[in-house]
C-alpha cells in the first residue's frame, strides 16, 4: 500500500507563500545590505576634515580685516627686489670758530725765512730773566710765572736761551751746524738743509724777537737727543698756555713749521691764542692761516 500523502503547513504567524504561476520563475529575495566598520570609520573622518576646513575659512576671514577675499584681492604685489633705504651720511664735525684776536699784534707776529725780521731789528725793550737771558719785557712777567709754577710743581727749570741778535744766531747756524756738516762731507745744499731743521736762518729766529725761551732741566743737558719725554717737557705742554705760551714747534708739525720738534721752545701768543692752539693741537702757521695770514 501506498503511505497515506500529508499536506505540509506554513509556521505559524506566517503567510503562506504564494505558489508561482505557473510558466514564471519566482523572484529572487532582495537582501538587506548592512555598512561594514570601515564603512563608518571613512565616514566620520570626512565629516571631521568638513569641520576643520569650515573652522580654517572662518579664521582666515577673521585675520585678512574688514573686507576678507575683496581686501585680499586690494593688496600690492609685495616686490621681487626690495629698494635700498638710503643710509644718512655722517654728521660733519663743526669747524672750531677762531678766538676773537688781533692778528697783526706784535705777540702774534709770524717769524720764519720767509718772514724774516732782519740784520737789524732789536726788541724795544729787554728785561733779564736769571742765567744772563733776557725776554722781550713785555713777556717777562708772565715767563716768571711759568717759572715759579714748574718748580712749585717739582720740576727742576733751567733758562738756557732766550733773546739773540743776528751775529749769534748767524755764528750758531753756520759755524755750529753748516761750517760741521760740510767738514762730514756734505754739500753746502746738504749742510744747508739739515741745518734749517734744528736751528732758524738767521733772521728768521724767533730768538732774535725776544719772544721765546729754551727750558731744559739742567745746564749740562744736551739738546740734540733731548726730544720729550721728560717730566718738565709733558708738564709745559700741558700748562704753559695759561701763561700764554704755546710749544712752537710740536711734533708732528715739521712738514709746516719747517723745524724738528723742539719740547723745549716756547713762544709767547698771548693766553687766548695760546689756549685755542694747544686745545686744538696746532702750530702757529695753522692758527693765523685761519684769519688769512701765510707765508
Amino acid at each position: 500500500m501506498s503511505a497515506p500523502q500529508t499536506t505540509k503547513r506554513p509556521p505559524a504567524g506566517r503567510a503562506p507563500a504564494k505558489a508561482p504561476a505557473k510558466g514564471r520563475p519566482a523572484p529572487a529575495r532582495k537582501r538587506r545590505r548592512r555598512r561594514s566598520g570601515a564603512g563608518k570609520r571613512a565616514f566620520h573622518l570626512l565629516i571631521v576634515l568638513v569641520g576643520v576646513v569650515a573652522v580654517l575659512y572662518m579664521a582666515l576671514k577673521l585675520f585678512s580685516g574688514p573686507g576678507g577675499e575683496a581686501q585680499a584681492e586690494k593688496r600690492e604685489p609685495v616686490p621681487t627686489h626690495l629698494p635700498v633705504t638710503p643710509q644718512p651720511s655722517a654728521t660733519p664735525l663743526p669747524t672750531p670758530t677762531p678766538p676773537n684776536v688781533d692778528v697783526n699784534s706784535w705777540e702774534l707776529r709770524l717769524i720764519r725765512e720767509e718772514k724774516p725780521l732782519g740784520e737789524d731789528f732789536v726788541p724795544e725793550s729787554l728785561t733779564e730773566i736769571e742765567n744772563g737771558q733776557k725776554v722781550d719785557s713785555r713777556i717777562a712777567e708772565p715767563l716768571k710765572d711759568l717759572f715759579g709754577a714748574a718748580r712749585a710743581a717739582g720740576y727742576s727749570v733751567y733758562f738756557c736761551s732766550g733773546y739773540r741778535d743776528y751775529a749769534t744766531q748767524h755764528l750758531i747756524y753756520f759755524d755750529n751746524h753748516v761750517n760741521i756738516y760740510m767738514a762730514q762731507g756734505m754739500t753746502e745744499a746738504e749742510a744747508n738743509a739739515k741745518a734749517k731743521l734744528a736751528v732758524n736762518y738767521p733772521g728768521a729766529s724767533e730768538h732774535q724777537s725776544g719772544l721765546c725761551a729754551d727750558v731744559l732741566e739742567s745746564p749740562d743737558q744736551d739738546m740734540e737727543p733731548y726730544i720729550g719725554g721728560s717730566g718738565l717737557m709733558l708738564w709745559l705742554e700741558e700748562h704753559c698756555a695759561k701763561y700764554g705760551f704755546v710749544i712752537r714747534y710740536p711734533a708732528d708739525k715739521t712738514d709746516v713749521t719747517g723745524v724738528e720738534y723742539e719740547p723745549w721752545h716756547l713762544r709767547y701768543v698771548g693766553t687766548t691764542a695760546a689756549e685755542y692752539i694747544m686745545e686744538h693741537h696746532m702750530c702757529l702757521e695753522e692758527f693765523l692761516a685761519m684769519y688769512g695770514i701765510t707765508y
